[in-house]
């Protein structure tokens, strides 16, 4: 019997923002679940977002104003009464 080695990489579709939500929001469940401190999961999450974003982006400049935009579109958002699936 021989086996074949298949590169799924070029299988697989870009994810939409949908499941990408659903999987951070699976990750935050999870990690909520096994006991961890759902505000400890996210600053760890948005942290270690943060950091990724500075090694993409050459320019501290771009980069907050990236952080920034983010947050002002949540405050938007926040103003509106819009709500998240895992905000309680």
């Amino acid at each position: 019997m021989t086996l074949k080695v298949v590169p799924i990489q070029k299988k697989m579709k870009k994810p939409t923002l949908q499941e990408m939500v659903s999987s951070l929001d699976s990750l935050f469940n999870n990690y909520t679940l096994m006991g961890e401190d759902k505000r400890n999961v996210v600053l760890t999450a948005l942290s270690f977002s943060i950091w990724h974003l500075t090694k993409l982006v050459e320019k501290d400049d771009e980069m907050l104003g990236l952080v920034d935009e983010v947050l002002q579109s949540y405050v938007a958002r926040a103003n509106m009464g819009a709500k998240l699936d895992w905000d309680e």
